[in-house]
């Protein structure tokens, strides 16, 4: 694994850590996690602010270990995964 590889786990596993609190009240659940990218299921009246809430707990968790590089998340709503 080369370190960026190590780095974008990192990142992601806590996100995923971070994401139940942060859910809590939304219905949104996690469906998965492929590479480097979370899969949400939200109800569609609330995808806006589960859509935030995802980008900022991403940013959040790439803070933590990336100090001097800004950590920038691209989220993307769709009704089904191969619509990103």
């Amino acid at each position: 694994m080369a370190p960026i590889q190590g780095i974008s786990a990192d990142i992601t596993n806590k996100a995923l850590t971070l994401l139940p609190r942060e859910l809590e009240g939304t219905r949104a659940i996690t469906v998965g996690c492929v590479h480097d990218e979370i899969l949400l299921e939200a109800p569609i009246e609330g995808e806006d602010e589960v859509a935030m809430i995802l980008k900022e707990t991403m940013e959040e968790a790439g803070r933590e270990f990336l100090e001097k590089v800004p950590v920038v998340a691209e989220v993307v709503v769709g009704r089904i995964w191969s619509e990103k």
